[in-house]
């Protein structure tokens, strides 16, 4: 018997690594040495990147953990060990998990 879980990654794009340059204004408040700016390392929320970039940076986790794309659109996952079974799928930065596994969906 399958029993669903569901879940939310908080600070989910901040995870990903930003694969272009993207330079960024500091806050009010806040000054930098003439000359000085400002280079984005990681994804933060807003940019219209960040979405697809966590996506990859999760999916590229998800694929070295075992799981295998489930069709064409890679937002749902299955991880077969023996008799046990997890099944993702995935929005953005959210997931609703089926398992008949507790024990494997607490080690992932």
């Amino acid at each position: 018997q399958m029993q669903l879980k569901h879940w939310d990654i908080t600070g989910a794009f901040m995870t990903a690594e930003i694969d272009t340059d993207i330079y960024m204004e500091l806050p009010p408040g806040y000054e930098l040495p003439d000359g000085k700016c400002i280079k984005l390392v990681k994804s933060l929320y807003g940019l219209r990147q960040s979405p697809g970039l966590f996506h990859s940076h999760l999916e590229k986790w998800l694929l070295n953990y075992g799981f295998k794309p489930v069709g064409a659109d890679r937002v749902i996952f299955r991880l077969d060990r023996g008799n046990e079974k997890v099944i993702l799928s995935l929005y953005v930065d959210d997931g609703l998990c089926a398992t008949n596994s507790s024990a494997l969906y607490d080690k992932f």
